[in-house]
């Protein structure tokens, strides 16, 4: 154990420090690639300053969340073109303050030393983020921490870092979730601190700190909508109009206490400060953006602007079904003065992993079923859609396929089926059974308006 203690420092910061992303690796001899690499002198020294403080009883603490989640990484912090170190640790036998963040730069020669210490009290490090909140550009940057104190209790502090003299420029003992963006379009990040009160009948609120005078001040505050039981996803981008703004999307509770819709509050800056464009004022909800499906706002159309969902059921064919069996999204895009605009509709099916674009022509002249059939080793889940209306009622005219297992690739190209995408453990094909209503569309079109339901990996 004590012999792992002591390689880890040096595991945790290779991959940083010894350029394991040279494209030249490719091409080496198969001698070369059992030899160790080549340290550098800086990495040396930040290992021996990291070592000293493991033997010292010390600790690796990494943030629980956020875009930094290992215990060591690299950030320029007063812009001076070199990086500095920072570091996550805790003192298990330090009574008052146990959480450390260790700060090293670079001295004269080159080699990593301490430039400061933050420390905190808590469990663990929620999250850390790095940002501009005072200067512009060039400025060094502050230093934003998430202590958590328990599962459901955080405390945020946000850290000015001139010439490595930590001041505190702001806390909040308690709050929900934040963010640390630029609302105001004046080249700095602002933040911004959601806090969903526990109290019955307390309001939720932000609160949005932006610079005065060199220092970070409360500049306004908004309402979050009353019936959020939670923040699950805090992303950050233009309305349609340009304007930026926060999409905060939450959970709402039914009378049973479960989760079952999801609504989402839009936050922006304008003259009179922060405002939430779709709160109503009479009911305190964004009772436009309340939606049983649970698919978040995502750019739909591809034009760098999100669009918030609102599904609605389309019919089932020939079959009793459960009535959110077959889920349709009409997809719309918000602007700063809170209206919406109609963007396109989709058949998106979650459990598949797919959507489809529908034509505007399509609306109320199809239903859908499901043909699910296991062939050999390969599964096969189908949506087929029928005509409602018209000569041909009740007779299918295109299908889509979902073929996993061994044989996947030739079952999804078999008769007239047309592969559309793929990816690891899939295949997915269309069929066209009829080319001759007006429903119909070229495989070319089928094929721009087929999408994969991608997993979202960004961070709030």
């Amino acid at each position: 154990m004590k012999r792992l203690r002591s390689l880890l420092p040096g595991l945790v910061l290779l991959l940083l420090l010894t350029g394991c992303g040279d494209s030249s690796f490719l091409f080496r001899t198969p001698e070369s690639l059992f030899a160790l690499p080549r340290l550098s002198d800086e990495y040396h020294s930040l290992q021996a300053c990291l070592q000293e403080l493991l033997d010292d009883g010390m600790e690796y603490s990494p943030p629980l969340s956020g875009t930094t989640t290992q215990p060591v990484h690299l950030r320029d912090l007063d812009g001076d073109g070199e990086d500095e170190a920072i570091a996550f640790l805790r003192d298990p036998d330090a009574e008052d303050s146990p959480l450390k963040i260790y700060i090293f730069r670079k001295n004269t020669a080159g080699a990593y030393e301490t430039a400061c210490v933050i420390a905190g009290g808590g469990s663990n490090f929620n999250s850390s983020r790095a940002c501009q909140l005072l200067g512009g550009e060039d400025s060094p940057l502050e230093l934003v921490v998430s202590w958590q104190a328990s599962s459901s209790l955080y405390s945020l502090t946000a850290y000015s870092l001139v010439n490595f003299q930590p001041v505190e420029l702001l806390t909040c003992p308690r709050y929900t979730r934040y963010s640390a963006v630029d609302l105001d379009e004046d080249g700095e990040d602002e933040l911004v601190v959601m806090s969903l009160e526990r109290e019955d009948g307390a309001l939720h609120t932000v609160d949005y700190y932006d610079k005065s005078r060199d220092v970070l001040e409360l500049s306004g505050s908004a309402t979050l909508s009353t019936s959020l039981s939670s923040i699950d996803r805090i992303q950050f981008g233009p309305l349609a109009d340009g304007t930026p703004a926060l999409y905060v999307t939450g959970s709402v509770l039914n009378s049973l206490g479960a989760s079952t819709s999801q609504l989402t509050d839009l936050l922006s800056v304008e003259e009179s400060g922060l405002v939430n464009l779709t709160l109503d004022p009479e009911t305190l909800n964004s009772d436009r953006t309340v939606r049983y499906n649970l698919a978040s706002p995502q750019d739909i159309n591809g034009d760098g602007v999100l669009e918030l969902p609102s599904p609605y059921t389309l019919p089932a064919f020939g079959r009793s079904l459960p009535p959110d069996s077959f889920n349709g999204i009409s997809w719309q895009q918000f602007r700063s003065d809170g209206t919406s605009t109609f963007v396109c509709s989709t058949y998106y099916n979650s459990s598949d992993g797919w959507y489809l674009e529908l034509p505007e022509s399509w609306q109320g002249h199809f239903s859908l079923d499901r043909q699910d059939v296991a062939v050999g080793s390969t599964n096969e889940r189908g949506v087929l859609f029928y005509y409602r209306d018209g000569p041909s009622k009740g007779q299918p005219f295109l299908a889509f396929y979902k073929n996993t297992g061994a044989n996947r690739e030739k079952r999804s190209v078999e008769g007239n089926r047309v592969l559309v995408a793929q990816d690891s453990g899939a295949c997915y094909s269309f069929e066209l059974m009829d080319t001759s209503s007006a429903l119909s569309l070229s495989p070319g079109d089928l094929a721009e308006r087929f999408h994969l339901i991608l997993p979202d990996w960004s961070v709030d």
